[in-house]
């Protein structure tokens, strides 16, 4: 996913992104989506064409970025032919410009789903961990969902979006669209499920409208626990090995200008064990073993009749890794489709999807909506590549600017795709929703 030299560092970073069930598309929330999408049909369609239409949304956007990058390398803006393109902030600035609130915190690089999904909610100023997470003397907020509450309840324009009489009210009653990608989607789990706002002392869930996952960890990645083998990790308690904490300690240092010391626990958090089995990583259980819940069974989201939250999950699968936008991404790709099955070169189909909590269709359902999004193609006898994991957030994907873009001098022109334009489609529809 990050693209570095030093052959166990680069490894390391390779690591991202990151029971019968019921339908958990019936009822109100599919109203209006047609279902029959992807491979095998089980997937609801994308939504329509948002060209034109408002992206403002009733309530603000919080976009939740993936592991081992930054806020300012996720989200970016289409690539062009020219070299250009990949705004930073691009996505955040095109909703803007549309009538949107949106947030985009920046967490740390690495860090357990638990620790970034509290700095999501809060994050102070600091170049330690405990700092970062207010735990020092004199902590100073600097970011996250907290800090966006008290900036837009400060101002009574988007106060009276929803009648809110003053801040006490608004800061009390405010809630959020979060869109998250991969471990962003993981972290943002945590906060709603166990992280408790300050102001109305309710879990966050209570202030969140709808929670948008794009190519979300849902269910882990089997790159994280083949990687954590290949480099012995678990000859170390809790599988956290010094090698990939020095590793991203190096990189966290270069992004964050934090020293972060105990990165390995982003790789553990991603592992289908962690996430699937238990979260106590040197257990196995079996044969009579028990063991500490998983971290889906800890967190699973949360379905409150008195306050309903629209959850949506979008899934891709790259279909031509020898692409020459994605053939670097073919070992991780292997790795996924050798242990799990069709991936986008990072996450399994069934991670993505995320409709139930378990292994497959294991586990009870998810309230969540499965939907498909794929790029286009002009010529049928020549289908689109695929998504790859990072589409979503920075690549250069086969069809941008209109097909003219290129990623080694091969001929796009037949295909179409604008991260751009995903996102405004998803924000236009959250409009059309009343969220």
């Amino acid at each position: 996913m990050i693209r570095r030299g030093g052959i166990v560092l680069g490894a390391l970073l390779l690591l991202a992104g990151c029971g019968a069930s019921q339908d958990p598309g019936a009822g109100s929330f599919a109203a209006g989506v047609t279902r029959g999408a992807g491979p095998d049909g089980t997937f609801y369609a994308p939504p329509a064409e948002g060209s034109g239409k408002s992206l403002a949304t009733r309530w603000p956007i919080v976009l939740s970025h993936a592991f081992s990058i930054t806020a300012e390398q996720a989200f970016q803006g289409d690539a062009t032919a020219g070299g250009g393109g990949n705004e930073v902030y691009g996505v955040k600035k095109m909703l803007e410009a549309a009538g949107a609130v949106v947030y985009q915190p920046n967490k740390i690089a690495y860090g357990s789903n638990e620790t970034r999904g509290q700095l999501l909610y809060k994050k102070c100023a600091g170049t330690t961990l405990d700092e970062l997470l207010c735990k020092g003397s004199n902590p100073v907020e600097v970011d996250g969902i907290h800090l966006a509450t008290q900036q837009y309840c400060a101002d009574p324009a988007l106060r009276a979006r929803n009648g809110f009489a003053g801040e006490d009210e608004c800061r009390k009653k405010l809630q959020f669209n979060i869109i998250c990608h991969s471990q962003g989607c993981l972290d943002s789990r945590y906060m709603l499920a166990a992280v408790r706002n300050e102001y109305s002392g309710e879990l966050m869930y209570k202030h969140v409208a709808s929670w948008t996952s794009m190519a979300g960890a849902n269910k882990g990645t089997a790159q994280a626990d083949v990687y954590l083998q290949l480099l012995g990790a678990c000859l170390f308690p809790g599988c956290k090995s010094p090698l990939i904490d020095l590793a991203y300690a190096v990189d966290s240092l270069r992004q964050n200008q934090a020293l972060i010391i105990n990165g390995s626990e982003s790789a553990v958090a991603l592992t289908r064990k962690y996430v699937l089995l238990t979260t106590d990583m040197n257990c196995t259980p079996g044969q009579g073993t028990t063991c500490a819940p998983s971290f889906n069974q800890l967190y699973p989201l949360p379905v409150d009749p008195a306050h309903p939250v629209f959850y949506q999950t979008f899934t891709s699968q790259v279909i031509n890794i020898d692409h020459p936008c994605y053939s670097s991404k073919k070992s991780n790709w292997q790795i996924v489709m050798d242990n799990e099955g069709p991936n986008d070169g990072n996450i399994s189909v069934d991670s993505q999807k995320f409709t139930t909590y378990g292994w497959g269709t294991a586990g009870p359902a998810t309230p969540v909506l499965p939907r498909w999004i794929d790029g286009i193609t002009l010529d049928p006898a020549h289908p689109h590549p695929g998504l790859e994991h990072m589409a979503y957030s920075d690549l250069k994907v086969p069809g941008m600017d209109d097909g003219k873009m290129s990623c080694n001098g091969e001929d796009n022109s037949m295909f179409r795709f604008s991260r751009m334009n995903l996102y405004r489609d998803i924000v236009a529809e959250l409009v059309e929703r009343g969220y």
